[in-house]
């Protein structure tokens, strides 16, 4: 996988291993930080339910992944 992260991680783990990628969630408006089920969602969950195309946000979360800053313009 081209990011390094599993889609089948949950958000919650996401979030703990990679801190940074809080500001990913936040631009596309996605309730993930502080939910209830963070701790039981996986990414391709999440992206279902906010309607988000899944390589995109795995993109996304790679690149912030890697740089530990979470900066970025969100992609279609």
């Amino acid at each position: 996988m081209p990011t390094g992260i599993d889609p089948m991680l949950t958000v919650g783990e996401v979030l703990a291993r990679w801190p940074a990628t809080a500001g990913v969630f936040v631009r596309r408006c996605m309730a993930c930080l502080g939910c209830a089920m963070a701790p039981f969602d996986t990414l391709v969950e999440a992206a279902t339910v906010y309607g988000v195309r899944l390589d995109s946000l795995l993109g996304e979360l790679g690149e912030a992944s890697q740089a530990g800053t979470g900066a970025g313009a969100p992609r279609g």
